[in-house]
Parts: structure tokens; sequence; C-alpha cells
């Protein structure tokens, strides 16, 4: 393609060596000079035609050669195309195969967790007895742990009502409240502090780097304007060099255009030079023959008028032979140049012939390729509509299935609510019923404890018995007095010292706070 001899492409070189001799196809004008004869121009110009048809045979063979690669390219990607569609279509074929599998392990889950279920219900069902029981013992620990709270609650209230009955508590309470009130509205003015503190710093930083934004854009407009004039003075400077350039360039095809008619101009001045020459020796000549003619004419009158007409003659066949001569040359170069011209079109429509059928077949193979992928498109659309309906399929089984199964657990949660309020109702008759057992049992003990202390009391002395309930009584209310004073200072005691050691540490706490002027910091220095 570029190989280069000497500097000069491979195809000149051909054209030279086929290039016909310098003086041209005619032997007979070598002894004239190039620069002297007329059909110069001519030469010249089927020289140029020839290397003109050179240059494009040797361009034909390019593009030949470039066709020839570029189909081979071709023919490689649709190749590699066709190894990369049957490997698709291998790996579409494995995760089919991976899809079943998934489907068929899908399928076993779900009917070892169906039987799972099933175990698990049949192991979860209770007996009625079981039930009762456990009815009953839940009923027994709510019952307790409704007394329990009820107790607790009523131990809160008592401690409030006797707290709220001490005046120094109370006292001490507000003082605490008071306290509280203050070291919470320290902290809050703080916090309120650090939050301005902070919003403040993030201002200043915000403000910094927006600043320095600011001149780093100033920054880069001045280099972006310095670079741009830069690029303004090289492309004038580039510019100026061109147009130099061309000048200089426009000055010497100038020059050599002016050398040229000059050196035409005295060819032509030295061409009509010999031309007046000779005509002036031809006249010298002639007349001096024409002197001796005079001389002789009236012997070689005769002689004369026959070498005229032979001279006639020969001039008329020289003409004749220059004329033909001419249009030869002349029907050569048109048929040269009609030659030239003919191949030209062929070729012209030889390359629109081939541009043509390289587009036709271009938009076959677009179109045939354009078919095989709507049919491999269609062949997978059909596949992924078949996945589709299958996944559709099992998941409505699927759907159907838990739909079923939760069906039947809502029957049988429904079932046991049922079963579970009748036995809550048998339960509560069978309470009910104990409770009244119950009750007339203690009625009855009561009675007869009633019964017993009448009878004893009828044994004893009246008096007797008053006197030691009294006296009983009074030593029962004074120890419990005692107790109850003791208990009173204890808790009060107690109370007291709580609230001093709440008092000295929010005091403390504002102290701290206070000698060590620390102003207001970062949340995530806390």
């Amino acid at each position: 393609r570029g190989a280069r001899i000497s500097g000069r492409p491979a195809a000149e070189l051909q054209c030279a060596r086929q290039a016909p001799p310098r003086g041209g196809p005619f032997p007979v004008a070598m002894a004239i000079p190039m620069h002297m004869r007329a059909d110069r121009a001519i030469l010249q110009r089927q020289k140029q035609e020839f290397a003109h048809e050179c240059i494009v045979g040797a361009q034909m063979d390019m593009f030949k050669v470039e066709q020839k690669a570029f189909w081979e390219n071709r023919s490689g990607a649709v190749i590699r195309g066709n190894k990369v569609k049957s490997k698709a279509a291998n790996m579409e074929v494995q995760h089919k195969a991976s899809l079943q599998e998934r489907r068929r392990n899908l399928a076993e889950k779900l009917s070892a967790e169906q039987k799972a279920y099933e175990k698990e219900m049949v192991d979860r069902e209770e007996t009625p007895q079981q039930r009762m029981d456990k009815m009953a013992v839940r009923a027994y620990e709510l019952k307790k742990r409704r007394e329990d709270e009820r107790k607790s609650i009523v131990q809160e209230k008592l401690y409030q009502q006797w707290r709220a009955g001490i005046d120094d508590l109370r006292t001490m309470d507000s003082r605490i409240v008071e306290l509280k009130t203050i070291a919470d509205r320290d902290y809050q003015l703080d916090e309120k502090a650090a939050v301005k503190a902070e919003e403040r710093a993030h201002d200043e930083f915000y403000d910094q780097l927006w600043h320095e934004g600011y001149l780093a854009k100033i920054e880069r407009e001045e280099r972006e304007k310095a670079l741009k004039g830069e690029r303004n003075e090289q492309q004038k400077r580039t510019l100026a060099v061109q147009l130099q350039m061309k000048q200089s360039k426009v000055d010497e095809e100038n020059v050599q255009e002016a050398d040229e008619v000059h050196e035409m101009k005295k060819l032509w001045k030295a061409q009509e030079d010999e031309e007046k020459d000779a005509v002036v020796r031809e006249r010298i000549l002639a007349r001096q023959e024409r002197a001796k003619a005079d001389e002789f004419m009236a012997i070689q009158m005769a002689q004369r008028e026959e070498e005229e007409h032979m001279e006639k003659a020969f001039d008329k066949n020289f003409i004749n032979n220059v004329l033909s001569r001419e249009l030869k040359m002349s029907e050569a170069e048109e048929a040269q140049k009609t030659q030239a011209k003919k191949k030209a079109v062929e070729f012209t429509e030889a390359l629109k012939i081939e541009i043509a059928r390289k587009a036709e077949s271009e938009e076959v193979l677009i179109k045939l390729q354009a078919d095989e992928s709507e049919r491999q498109w269609a062949k997978r659309y059909a596949g992924w509509e078949k996945e589709e309906l299958a996944r559709r399929s099992l998941m409505e089984e699927v759907y159907n299935d838990r739909a079923e199964q939760v069906e039947h657990k809502s029957r049988m949660r429904d079932n046991l609510k049922d079963e579970q309020e009748r036995e809550r109702g048998m339960a509560e008759a069978e309470v009910r019923r104990l409770e009244g057992i119950e009750g007339e049992r203690m009625e009855g003990e009561a009675l007869v404890h009633k019964r017993h202390q009448e009878e004893l009391f009828r044994q004893m002395d009246f008096h007797q018995v008053q006197r030691h309930r009294q006296l009983q009584q009074h030593a029962i209310e004074q120890r419990q007095s005692a107790i109850a004073e003791e208990k009173i200072r204890r808790a009060v005691a107690s109370e007291t010292k709580k609230a001093h050691g709440v008092m000295q540490e929010v005091q403390q706490k504002r102290a701290e706070k206070s000698t060590t002027g620390r102003g207001p910091v970062a949340p995530w220095d806390r």
C-alpha cells in the first residue's frame, strides 16, 4: 500500500516505467528541442493523463484490497457473533435446568413445611382436662397478681398520704423542686449558648469557605482569560505564518509563470527572427536566381516552367503530407482523449455499481441480521412467556394452598376460641359455685365461732373479762403507737438525709459549673 522507493510511491514508479519516451511516440521530432516544439502542451497533457490513469488504477487496486479486508473482518465478526449466540443459548439451557431444579427443591420444601405444620398442630392439641387445669392455674395467678397490685397501690397511696402530712418533708420537697428547676434552667441556658456558639462557628466556617471559593473562582477566571488570550495570540501567529506561506507560494508561482512567459516570448521572438531571416534569404536567392533566369530566359523558358511545375507538385505533396500527419496526430489525440474519458466514465460507473452493490449487500446483510435478531428475540420472548406462565401458575398454587392453610387455621382458631369460651364459662360457673360453698362454710364457721364466744362469755365473769380486755387493748395501743413513732422518726430521718443529699448534689454541680467558668462546648465534646 504505502511502499516507497527513494521518496516516490510504487504506483508512480510503475507509471514512470510504463510512460512513453521523453520525446513523444514520434522519433522524427527527436532532433527538435522539447521547449521549442509546438506539441509540448499536448505531450505534457498525455503524460499527466497517463500518470492519472496509473494512480486511479493503483487506487482501484487498493480499494479492492480494502474491501476484501473489510469482508474478512465482517466475516470474522459474524463468526464471533454466532459463537456468542451459541454460548448464550447454552447458558439459557443451563439457566432453565437450574430453574427446574429450584422449582423441584421449592416443591419439596413446601411439602416438608406442610407436614411439619400438620405435625406441630397435632402435637399442640390439648385435652379438655389440660385446658381446665391451665385455666384454673391462670385464674389463680391473675387473682393473686390483682391482689398484689391492689396492695402495692394501697401502700403507695398510704405512703404519699403520710409524706404529705409531714410539714418538714413538704418544705424539703419544695426546696428540692426549686433547686432542680434552677439547675434545669442553668442547663437550658448553657445548651442554648452552646447551640448559638455552634451556629456562629458554622456560619464563620461556611463564610470562609465561600470567600475561598470566590477567590478561587476569580483566579480561575483570570487564568482562563489569560489562557484564552494566549490561544488567540497563538492562533493569530499561526494564521499569519499560513498567510505568509500562502503569499510566498503565490509569489513563487507568479514568478515562475512570469519566467515561463518570458522564456516563451524569447522562443517565439527567436522563431520569428529565424523565419524572417529565412524569408530574406529566400528572397535574396530568388532574386539571384531570377536574375540568372532572366539572363537565360530565352533559352531555358521551357525548363523553368517544367521546374516550376515540379516544384509546385513537390510543395503540394509536402503540404498534403504535413496536413495528413497533423490530421493523424489530431485524430490520435482525440482517440486518446475519448479513450481516457471512456475509461474515466467506465471507472466512475464501475465505482458507482460497486458502491451500489456494497450498499445493497450491506442492506441485505443488515436486513438478514435484523430478521435473525427478531427471530432470536421472538424465541426468547416465547421462552420468557412460558417461564412467566409457569411461575404464575406455581405462585397461584402456592397462594391457593396458603389460603387454604390460613382458612383451615382460622377455622381451627375459631373452634378453639369457642371451646375456650365454653370452658371459661364452665370454669366461672364452677368458681362461682365454689365461692358460694366457701361463703356458706365461712358463714357457718363464723356463726359457730360466735356461738362459742357467747358461750365462753357466759361462762366467764363479765367484769373480769372486760378489765382484761381493756388492759390488753391499752398495751397493744401503746406498743403500736411506740412502733409507729419509731417508724415515723426513722422515715423522716431517711427522707431528710436523702433530700439533703439531693440538694448538696445540685448545689455542688452548680458550684462546679460556676468555678470552672468553661463556656459552651460543642455537642460532640460533651
